[in-house]
């Protein structure tokens, strides 16, 4: 088509037909003229075009294309190293011009695309047809560039339609580049198979994979120095993974420790993955002897300079690898390394967690799992989630991303992990429907964990207390449901059990039954499920289908509590304000757990919303009731515990408001010890200020994690085991059977002396129901006094009172007529001598709660307290008060046993009777 300023000019030709001969050699000269232009302007295409072409392949040139005509680019060479991408514009813009150009040379078609693909611009899903198509005639690049378009638009929303590119798709593309020598897909694949997500991390794998990079073809002409970068560094990562990883034989580690061994200067020099991939040899015996002081000798030296070997040797100073342990520096160590080296937060999470070195810091813990992209700290979080709900974390669809792709890819524990976390009460992250679509096709495979929570869930609100549970369309039948509790019981299988009780709790799929309910709750308890015990420990105390029994409500809760579970720990914390008459509980449970799990933020309400007067309200009650009984000085120890078993609790935030929580007497005998240990210079007033919370801090320091509790205190109503060598149950029995009977038949003054000397035998052997007969009946009894000393009685009502056997009603007034009959005999001066004994003797008598309550009714009888008094200070023990049952005299004696130990008196008394209870069954038996 003529250009408008020649359509004008021909318009004026048919105005002047009289220009003649001159208008036609003007027309001839401006032919000539456009000739040339045109021709210059062709020029100038060709050499745009030609300029564009060149442009596109040096700058975009494919690995792998047989038409290539310059080195090839890798996908990651695309991107300028200065970020610009207005530079990868200008490429894409050239690529798009030398493809339109030239439409001939086909490869410029495929360098446009993955430009394009690198710029991520809108409108790319219109382009994939091509690079699918491309794919399919099996072009490396263009499976690469479909893996390259889903790693990106993976996480698209789900709005935006289903995706052009599957997983699967993305994946099997992403295998065929690998498979003919694609380096970037093989180091795609590398990676992938080291850290995740999207395949299953797997050694073997990439010793492979790193073999095919190797063994790769060349990329093109005059491959680049990448290439070459990437192929020198795979024998050594073959060397490295095989060392750092279980399942490789002993000539592959021997053949692999030597590359790393001349690498890294035997540990010495060299790069840092290679010296630390030696160090690992030595610390664990992999292609070498082992030598883990040899190790730990060389991180130490390296530590200085090379950050990645902090988590390495942190490790080995918290196990006491080859050298001390040393748990707090390991610790220090890692908190520094958490911002520069990846392995840090992880192993420095799983140390506060482990309590061993510094009390459990979980809500720590928990950020730094999450701040972590490792899979395996993904699963220990959503492992723990479950048991704190409330705990916020930052990004929660992360970790359900993090943990769908380890699922996905077949990771152990990634489904099951995910799977719980989104059955839990959690509101962030609670989708039982997604759930049990995850847990179905591993219980299809033979996955008897998620096939109990699939069946677990197959009725909605099982576990609820406001809702009747109701029957899923999908799933189990009933029919199918009692098929595998049978099955499952039949094996020993607790989860069979605990969906048995709940089903029956709730009366569907079985008949509604308390009764049954609750003896399959004692099986599954009695097979290990902790949420077993917890539900059995509700029981007992509702009396739901049992009899009420606080003993055994505490016992299920105690053995729950023992496993881990917080539901427990907090049941049994709430439990204490309401022992006052039973004393079956602990300081350490009732006060220690109690401020514990508030440091902590378990079950914490109004947090961040009710600021210091939250401590207040939520402990309010703790200090009253039961707690007054142990004495200011233990009730004080036991609140200073709390911190070293959640050491949370020291941040100011949080120990300001405790602190005004506290009793003035309480924050006073806190400040008296921090003062007495010197860790406080400051007069006790109990002001509690920052002078005060700082010592609290060192001295928490100081003493290190709180321990679990004694079996004897987290047991305090069991019976004091006998003493080594004693006697069969079977032989007891018979024995306490033969003289209960010979007792309640006898007629004669003799035959009853008789029945009790037997009765004293069994008493100071250690049996429970002889002890409480003599001491029922001592206070009315001539012949029993006549046979059982007071020391004996003494010792036998004290184990009485802190046993607290079933079927023995009110034992402190008996214990206080058998006192006073003592001091009606004028022989209280054994009481306190036999107190002291048993106190040494019986570790149950050595908590302050227990001994304060104890000793409560001594004050009620004449004489008792006084007698404890003159025997301590007889014993030349310090500190005791000024009457002997006042908190200063049991505090002191309490010292004094724990640090005389045992006096060996009933230790003695018992293993003598054993021997006339062998006789007595021998003669028996003629």
């Amino acid at each position: 088509m003529l250009r408008p300023m020649h359509a004008l000019v021909l318009s004026c030709l048919a105005l002047t037909p009289f220009a003649g001969t001159a208008l036609g050699a003007q027309a001839s000269s401006e032919k000539s003229d456009d000739a040339a232009k045109k021709a210059a302007d062709d020029a100038a295409k060709k050499a745009a075009l030609a300029e564009a072409i060149n442009v596109c392949d040096k700058g975009a040139s494919v690995p792998l294309d047989p038409e290539a005509k310059a080195p090839p680019v890798q996908y990651g060479e695309l991107f300028p190293q200065d970020f610009d991408l207005s530079k990868l514009k200008t490429l894409a813009d050239k690529c798009q011009a030398a493809m339109l150009g030239a439409p001939q040379e086909k490869r410029l078609a495929l360098q446009w695309l993955r430009v394009q693909i690198a710029l991520n611009q809108p409108g790319l899903t219109f382009l994939l047809p091509q690079i699918k198509l491309l794919a399919d005639g099996g072009s490396p690049e263009a499976n690469y560039l479909l893996y390259e378009f889903y790693s990106v638009h993976r996480h698209d929303g789900a709005d935006a339609g289903p995706p052009p590119v599957t997983r699967d798709m993305a994946l099997d593309a992403l295998q065929k580049a690998g498979k003919v020598g694609h380096l970037t897909a093989l180091e795609t694949l590398l990676r992938q198979y080291i850290d995740g997500p999207l395949l299953r991390r797997a050694p073997h794998k990439v010793v492979e994979t790193a073999q095919r990079v190797i063994d790769a073809p060349a990329q093109g002409q005059s491959p680049g120095e990448w290439d070459s970068q990437l192929r020198a560094a795979m024998p050594l990562l073959i060397a490295r993974t095989t060392l750092e990883n279980d399942g490789f034989s002993s000539e592959e580690q021997q053949k692999a420790f030597h590359a790393v061994e001349a690498d890294s200067k035997a540990g010495t020099n060299g790069p840092e993955r290679s010296a630390l991939a030696y160090i690992k040899a030595l610390r664990l015996g992999r292609g070498t002897q082992q030598d883990a002081a040899k190790a730990r000798q060389l991180l130490e030296a390296r530590v200085g300079s090379d950050q990645y070997a902090v988590p390495v040797l942190a490790d080995m100073l918290a196990k006491g690898e080859g050298g001390a342990t040393d748990g707090k520096r390991a610790i220090a160590m890692l908190r520094a390394a958490t911002k520069t080296v990846a392995e840090a937060g992880p192993m420095l999470a799983g140390l506060l967690l482990d309590g061993k070195f510094v009390g459990r810091q979980p809500r720590e813990a928990i950020q730094l799992l999450n701040g972590s992209w490792d899979l395996d700290a993904s699963i220990r979080l959503a492992n723990l989630l479950p048991d704190y709900d409330g705990f916020q974390i930052d990004n929660p669809d992360q970790l359900v991303e993090r943990l769908s792709d380890g699922a996905e890819a077949g990771e152990p524990g990634a489904a099951l992990a995910l799977a719980r976390l989104q059955l839990s009460d959690d509101q962030r992250f609670k989708n039982e429907d997604l759930a049990r679509a995850m847990l179905k096709p591993l219980a299809d495979a033979g996955d008897r964990d998620a096939l109990w929570l699939y069946a677990s869930t197959q009725y909605a609100n099982l576990d609820s207390t406001s809702y009747r549970p109701s029957r899923r369309d999908d799933g189990l039948s009933d029919d199918q449901l009692k098929t595998l509790i049978g099955e499952g019981e039949a094996k020993k299988e607790q989860q069979a059990y605990l969906l048995q009780a709940k089903l029956l709790r709730k009366g569907v799929v079985y008949p509604q039954d308390d009764q049954k309910a609750t003896a399959m709750l004692i099986n599954a308890a009695n097979l290990g499920s902790v949420e077993a015990m917890v539900l059995l420990g509700n029981a007992y105390d509702d009396g739901l289908g049992i009899d009420k029994n606080p003993r055994e409500r505490l016992h299920a809760w105690r053995e729950a509590a023992r496993l881990g579970s917080l539901k427990a720990k907090s049941k049994l914390a709430n439990a204490f304000t309401f022992d006052s008459f039973d004393h079956l509980m602990t300081l350490r449970e009732g006060i220690t757990d109690r401020i514990a799990l508030y440091n902590d933020g378990i079950g914490r309400m109004g947090a961040g919303v009710l600021g210091n007067d939250a401590a207040g309200i939520e402990l309010s009650g703790l200090f009253s009731g039961p707690a007054s009984s142990a004495g200011n000085a233990a009730v004080a120890a036991a609140v200073m515990d709390a911190f070293r078993e959640a050491p949370a609790g020291l941040a100011e935030e949080n120990l300001v408001g405790i602190g005004k929580a506290l009793p003035d007497e309480i924050r006073i005998a806190i400040e008296v010890t921090l003062k007495s240990e010197g860790f406080y210079t400051g007069e006790p007033k109990g002001y509690f200020g920052p002078d005060a919370r700082k010592a609290l801090a060192a001295w928490v320091d100081a003493k290190g994690p709180l321990g679990d509790a004694p079996a004897s205190q987290a047991t305090a109503t069991q019976q004091a085991a006998p003493a080594p060598g004693g006697l069969d149950a079977e032989v007891l029995n018979r024995i306490r059977d033969k003289v209960f009977a010979q007792a309640q038949a006898a007629k004669t003054d003799k035959q009853k002396l008789a029945a009790i000397k037997q009765l004293g035998i069994l008493a100071r052997y250690g049996d429970l129901p002889a002890r409480w007969v003599l001491v029922r009946n001592y206070h009315q009894a001539k012949a029993i006094r006549s046979v059982v000393t007071p020391e004996e009685i003494t010792r036998y009502a004290l184990d009485i009172l802190v046993s607290k056997p079933e079927g023995v009603d009110k034992p402190e007034f008996e214990f206080i007529f058998d006192l006073t009959q003592i001091a009606q005999d004028r022989k209280s001066k054994a009481v306190g001598n036999a107190t002291l004994q048993a106190i040494r003797d019986d570790p149950r008598l050595q908590d302050p709660l227990t001994l304060g309550a104890i000793m409560g009714q001594f004050a009620f009888a004449p004489d008792a307290c006084d007698s404890v008094l003159a025997a301590a200070r007889k014993a030349g023990i310090d500190g005791v008060g000024e009457e002997g049952c006042d908190e200063n005299t049991r505090t002191a004696l309490i010292a004094f046993a724990k640090d005389k130990g045992a006096s060996g008196a009933d230790a003695a008394a018992r293993k003598a009777a054993a021997d006339e209870v062998k006789a007595l069954d021998a003669q028996a038996a003629k």
